[in-house]
């Protein structure tokens, strides 16, 4: 393992890839912070600042399999910068426009939508590019370095976004996230590898369809799929909760600090993920890792559940950001590695467009659960597809190597 993180280390392009991955993260970070308060500064509306969330993810629902189409017939490097440079663009507009005049909501709105769309290309070519650079026997510690690089960023970026909005103001705020795409695209620059797949005549709906056949003949695949429906559903159950389970479970009040502590608990989960994961993961280990991360995000989830009190529910939340992501990193690296070149995209794209798909589905319904059960009944409800997954994962997923 040691040794290979040292030809990771030693391999420049990996690192420049790996600088871009982190600072563009660091400024969406902190946009991820600012953005929501700039929209509540200008409306005092929940309502419209949520509409946010959904703007970001609705693209990749929307054009997800468009993207890993294209990713697959063009140059994927060009098409990462490209994206990049439209984001950082997208982004600047708003303390361009806001140091003239208060910055219009439909713009922020505008600005949002163009950027997340943007992103799914950005992430189909990136699914499609690492593995040309890293190469197979290195693919796992690849993903695992970059899991944990990502994950101390987004444990960073919201405290150096609330500092900035309380020291120069929401709007001029965003230039750290333009400044992030800016760097980002600089360094991708200097990444070599060969990036482009034999061009084929076949249609881009054709190549979609050629990438959801490939998805279904592949049973593993499938069955990782469900799972990462099943654990997004879990995911954004607890996410859409956790300030609820806060206030309401642990009798917290909602300006504490301790619930920050709680959020930063799972952020520091995910961090533990990308450090351990290139040690366990194995193409062979699929079988027996898959399951055994979703019934070991059961019980973190139960005894984040049970908790009466704020440490022990840190403790459950950090494992059970620990063993989602292990579980989520499986899936992703399994269909990297088995994925024919030329549809990798487009398969990394199905993948994310479940995953993804599970998300607000199970934060709505943990919603209702909640306002007529509690809380903790959402949570347990969670527990309880989690372990069926689990079992279903143990028993479907065949026992020899792809």
């Amino acid at each position: 393992m040691t040794g290979t993180r040292s030809l990771l280390a030693a391999n420049p392009s990996f690192r420049l890839w790996l600088a871009s991955d982190v600072v563009r993260t660091l400024g969406f970070a902190v946009s991820t912070v600012v953005l929501p308060i700039l929209v509540y500064e200008r409306t005092g509306s929940p309502v419209q600042t949520g509409l946010l969330a959904a703007l970001r993810v609705v693209p990749y629902l929307a054009v997800g399999l468009l993207a890993g189409a294209i990713a697959d017939r063009v140059d994927r490097k060009r098409l990462l910068i490209a994206t990049t440079v439209v984001e950082g663009l997208a982004m600047a507009t708003i303390p361009l426009v806001d140091a003239v005049t208060p910055v219009p909501l439909i713009q922020i709105y505008l600005v949002t939508l163009i950027g997340s769309t943007a992103f799914v290309f950005a992430d189909a070519a990136a699914f499609g590019a690492l593995p040309t650079i890293v190469g197979p026997d290195r693919l796992a510690s690849a993903n695992g370095t970059l899991l944990a690089a990502v994950s101390a960023a987004m444990i960073g970026g919201p405290a150096i976004g609330s500092l900035l909005v309380a020291t120069i103001g929401a709007a001029p705020a965003i230039w750290v996230d333009v400044g992030g795409f800016a760097l980002g695209a600089l360094l991708l620059m200097g990444v070599r590898g060969e990036f482009c797949e034999p061009r084929t005549s076949t249609t881009l709906r054709a190549h979609a369809v050629a990438g959801l056949r490939f998805v279904v003949s592949d049973r593993t695949l499938c069955v990782l799929l469900v799972a990462g429906f099943a654990q997004s559903l879990a995911i954004g159950a607890v996410a859409g909760q956790l300030v609820v389970f806060a206030v309401e479970g642990l009798d917290i009040p909602e300006i504490d600090a301790r619930v920050g502590w709680l959020f930063s608990a799972g952020s520091v989960g995910t961090l533990l993920a990308g450090v351990v994961f290139g040690r366990l993961f194995d193409v062979g280990r699929v079988r027996l890792l898959t399951p055994a991360a979703l019934l070991a995000g059961a019980g973190s989830l139960a005894l984040l559940a049970a908790a009466g009190g704020i440490w022990v529910a840190a403790v459950g939340y950090l494992l059970f950001g620990l063993a989602t992501q292990v579980a989520i990193n499986t899936g992703i690296t399994y269909r990297q590695l088995v994925s024919p070149p030329g549809l990798r995209s487009s398969v990394n794209v199905i993948g994310r467009m479940v995953a993804w798909g599970g998300n607000p589905f199970g934060a709505m319904v943990a919603g209702f659960v909640a306002a007529a059960a509690g809380v903790r009944t959402a949570f347990w409800a969670g527990v309880v597809v989690l372990a069926v997954t689990a079992l279903v994962a143990a028993l479907t997923i065949p026992r020899k190597r792809p």
